[in-house]
């Protein structure tokens, strides 16, 4: 994103920490990068050299995209002109009652918090934050960046490493473990699912229940937990069936836009954003939180019938490419940066 607003005219400079995998890219790409190494909320000497970079480089807009960054950039900007905006991709934790969050999302220094979805924005208003400051700009993805990971290869891997049938229906999902993410009912489920379909569990297993659900006669030899895997987008690709029974606090999920991305159809939740990435009976399933009869009948529809498989894929990346493209992302945040400017063409960090 940060290159491609460089592209479209911005005169855009970049203040990272000293650990970050981007630095060497953005400078080839000729983006002027600082390190920025933020100890806390409220680093007063590296909010002052923020300062110092606002006032002598008449930067006009600031723009945090973590919270430290977002708190020190208020810091370094009272009593200046330039425009605050900060980034919010998560749901929830945000309280007029919390005296911490006047520091960030809450503060009255901000003029615009970017959210990544509709269900953040939401949360953030209902959490006092005037509507005003609100804009939802969805953090997009480029087809092209998935196209190296040929599906097809992918499950042939992962069914040779599992000890997966190939011809298996695979039903799965990648996430964080713990129970707020609903593995948990994808493991229900699989208990009325033929016994042909398999699950595969993609990341660190921290619901404790898990190993318990798996381990009963009917799914000991049907559901494979991977661990952390640092090429998780590849084993979407080898799903059927990509899924997010989440049960609350999801901003806009990156497991699931990775799947339809790839043409995987998916089966989700109403929590948070789900519901804006998946079109209900389109590009696959949107069910109610925790309501596992549902879920079966949806994953069973998908199941039994892979031709509708194949057309939701098809749409879910179409999807993608229309809707969550990251070329729509540069062009809606650098028209907020241009919006927010007082003068064309000042400098933005």
């Amino acid at each position: 994103m940060i290159i491609g607003l460089r592209r479209v005219g911005i005169d855009i400079h970049a203040a990272l920490e000293s650990t970050s995998p981007h630095i060497r890219r953005l400078r080839d790409a000729g983006i002027p990068v600082r390190i920025l190494d933020l100890r806390s909320n409220a680093d007063l000497p590296n909010a002052r050299r923020i300062r110092g970079w606002i006032r002598n480089e008449k930067l006009d807009v600031v723009h945090g995209l973590a919270n430290r960054q977002v708190a020190n950039f208020i810091w370094a900007s009272y009593g200046l002109r330039n425009k605050v905006i900060a980034y919010r991709g998560a749901i929830g934790h945000v309280s007029r009652w919390d005296p911490t969050c006047y520091l960030k999302w809450l503060n009255p220094r901000i003029d615009r918090i970017i959210c990544v979805s509709r269900a953040v924005e939401r949360d953030l208003a209902d959490s006092g934050v005037k509507p005003g400051k609100l804009v939802t700009i969805y953090k997009g993805h480029d087809l092209s960046w998935y196209e190296a990971l040929e599906p097809a290869a992918a499950r042939h891997a992962v069914n040779r490493e599992f000890n997966i049938p190939e011809d298996a229906i695979l039903v799965g999902m990648a996430a964080n473990m713990r129970p707020v993410k609903g593995a948990d009912l994808l493991l229900q489920a699989m208990y009325h699912l033929p016994g042909h379909v398999h699950a595969l569990l993609i990341g660190e297993q921290r619901d404790p229940q898990l190993a318990s659900l798996a381990a009963d006669p009917r799914l000991r030899h049907r559901v494979h937990f991977t661990g952390f895997r640092t090429d998780a987008p590849r084993l979407i690709g080898a799903l059927d069936i990509n899924t997010a029974p989440s049960r609350g606090r999801e901003g806009l999920t990156k497991t699931v836009i990775e799947g339809m991305a790839q043409g995987i159809p998916a089966v989700v939740s109403t929590a948070g954003g789900l519901p804006e990435l998946v079109e209900d009976g389109e590009t696959g399933y949107v069910v109610d939180i925790d309501d596992l009869e549902v879920l079966v009948n949806r994953l069973k529809t998908l199941v039994d019938d892979p031709e509708q498989r194949r057309g939701m894929g098809r749409k879910a990346r179409y999807r993608i490419g229309e809707r969550f493209d990251v070329k729509a992302t540069i062009e809606s945040t650098a028209k907020l940066y241009r919006d927010l400017s007082t003068e064309p063409g000042d400098r933005i960090a």
